[in-house]
């Protein structure tokens, strides 16, 4: 959960990306409880601008993603910054991603049922990988890559 404050509210004009309708854009946030954030780097599409980077709840936030796909704002880089189990800073993990996908569909055993389940899926440089729900399914779907980090160039000796 996070706190913010009125006097942060960035002007809807200001914001690169629109933001959300509805939804306001701070400039300095506070977190109340240790958990996961991710962290995008974004910018219009076909802009050579320094891009936006815009911090977001990991868990509250994997619906609007879809919002990037085919849109007039494209991601330029992700990662996880996980505060979840260390209170001191020199214990947070920050995982660069290597892709994003949303609409995927994985299943989620409860009790003796089976539901389908539409996720964004992340995966790290790692090659772990996190899904985060946000609704039922009713048909199995690949989904669609919303962003892929390029490979790093090749060592030259």
């Amino acid at each position: 959960m996070f706190v913010t404050s009125e006097i942060n509210r960035v002007p809807a004009l200001n914001v690169p990306f629109g933001g959300l309708p509805g939804r306001g854009v701070w400039s300095a946030v506070q977190q109340l409880l240790p958990r996961d954030v991710l962290i995008l780097r974004v910018s219009r599409a076909r802009s050579r601008a320094v891009p936006t980077i815009v911090m977001l709840d990991l868990p509250e936030t994997a619906a609007t993603l879809e919002q990037f796909i085919e849109g007039a704002v494209v991601l330029r880089g992700a990662a996880i910054l996980s505060t979840k189990l260390a209170r001191e800073v020199e214990q947070w993990t920050l995982e660069p991603l290597s892709e994003i996908r949303v609409g995927v569909t994985e299943y989620e055993h409860r009790g003796t049922g089976k539901q389908l389940l539409t996720v964004t899926r992340f995966t790290t440089a790692a090659g772990r990988t996190l899904s985060v729900p946000y609704a039922l399914a009713a048909k199995p779907a690949r989904g669609r890559r919303l962003w892929s980090a390029k490979a790093p160039p090749a060592a030259r000796c």
